[in-house]
């Protein structure tokens, strides 16, 4: 019974990790490619279908590894691969250790930003069709603190960056734009669109390779406070 127990605990874990990283990476294949618009857990498309593929993997993985320990086990003739059987699960706990030890911090969100920032942040009340939030950054190097945001759709659609007011860098070949009665600066270099402007002490500027010039100032207009 002993042998039964030790053997499964550690087919479990080893195939629990192996369900583990074969769920993820087919979840994630599935929403980037035919799940996209799919929510759970708080994700979108490969993130959220990637998270589903990761329970049922693990689960999947972890039932089997502990059946098959049990066999193992029980099988005489099966016993001379109990070696390899800890040495896998060695292999496994090692790798587990090294994964939670280099798990990501929480992610930041706007609320926690502001309550650090030197400056009001904005969001847009427009977005593009489909185009949905992704990604936050905030950088403080101490010098200068700055947030960007990233707003995704299958990829990423455009990215605006906000610190405090200072002076704007204006590029020569700029062409200037009314934002909601303020003087933006719009400049194109190649496929890539960039829009800078001041907003009541914020300095913005909002960069795009995917949509046209209309929907960018379309979407500085619709700035609002945080």
């Amino acid at each position: 019974m002993k042998r039964k127990i030790i053997y499964g605990i550690m087919g479990g874990v080893v195939l629990l990790e192996i369900g583990l990283i074969i769920g993820v990476f087919y979840g994630m294949f599935i929403g980037g490619n035919y799940l996209t618009e799919f929510e759970f857990a708080g994700g979108i498309g490969p993130e959220a279908v990637g998270n589903i593929g990761l329970i049922i993997g693990a689960a999947t993985g972890g039932l089997l590894g502990v059946w098959l320990g049990v066999k193992i086990a029980e099988n005489e003739a099966a016993r001379v691969y109990g070696k390899y059987l800890v040495i896998s699960f060695s292999l496994s706990i090692a790798s587990l250790l090294f994964l939670l030890r280099n798990i990501p911090d929480e992610p930041v969100t706007l609320q926690q930003v502001q309550t650090e920032a030197d400056f009001t942040i904005y969001e847009p009340t427009y977005v593009p069709e489909n185009v949905r939030f992704g990604d936050i950054e905030w950088v403080d190097t101490g010098i200068k603190e700055t947030l960007y945001l990233t707003y995704f759709k299958k990829t990423p659609v455009f990215e605006l960056t906000e610190s405090k007011l200072t002076e704007l860098e204006i590029d020569p070949n700029s062409t200037e734009v009314d934002i909601s009665g303020s003087t933006g600066y719009l400049y194109k270099q190649g496929d890539t669109i960039y829009l800078t402007w001041p907003q009541n002490g914020t300095e913005l500027t909002l960069t795009t390779k995917v949509i046209g010039e209309e929907k960018v100032l379309k979407i500085a207009r619709s700035m609002k406070k945080y």
